[in-house]
């Protein structure tokens, strides 16, 4: 710490180490990234492949780890919250988005007027969703995030019958132990 006048305070750390440390270096191949993407893509017997992007597709680079998957045949980028999906789709990024996260009071109408499919794990998100579809004159791509066991979000199997039809594109899920939850899973759900 530096006073007033210029002078170094008592107890000051010039450096933490006498040992020089080596800059941390990542080098991001999009070839791999691309490649991996299509020996996903011969194994899924003609399934569409989801690349996730978000967090910046894991300290990768957003926009050009997304480029390389889809070069790599993904048919689909997953983002966890809205504003990567938009960055995404301002960045020129075509194809199918999926935004899976989302708070109250979230800004829905950015991500539904740039054709990104956003998901609803609570009745509140349901009722946010359509509201910002109506207001911006567009139908939102819905996904409902259903709790089928594993207690960890999720709208209950009751609360995604009570959406019209009309209105969802898919459903998702996590399964803790898939015999278990089995089980567990009302069969009208399943």
């Amino acid at each position: 710490m530096i006073d007033e006048g210029g002078r170094r305070g008592a107890g000051t750390i010039e450096r933490m180490s006498e040992t020089p440390v080596p800059h941390a270096e990542v080098r991001v191949d999009l070839a791999a990234i691309r490649d991996n993407v299509a020996a996903l893509r011969n194994r899924t017997s003609g399934a569409a492949v989801m690349a996730i992007v978000k967090a910046d597709a894991y300290g990768h680079g957003l926009v050009p780890a997304a480029h390389a998957a889809l070069a790599g045949g993904a048919g689909w980028l997953g983002t966890a919250v809205l504003e990567e999906a938009v960055m995404l789709r301002r960045a020129g990024v075509g194809g199918r988005i999926l935004a899976w996260l989302a708070a109250p009071g979230e800004q829905w109408s950015a991500p539904i007027e740039h054709d990104i499919d956003v998901s609803a794990a609570s009745r509140w998100a349901v009722s946010e969703i359509a509201e910002a579809a109506s207001a911006v004159g567009r139908t939102a791509r819905l996904h409902l995030k259903v709790d089928t066991g594993m207690g960890r979000y999720g709208l209950t199997a009751e609360e995604a019958l009570s959406v019209p039809p009309n209105r969802v594109a898919g459903v998702m899920s996590h399964l803790d132990a898939i015999q278990r939850s089995a089980r567990r899973v009302p069969r009208r759900t399943a």
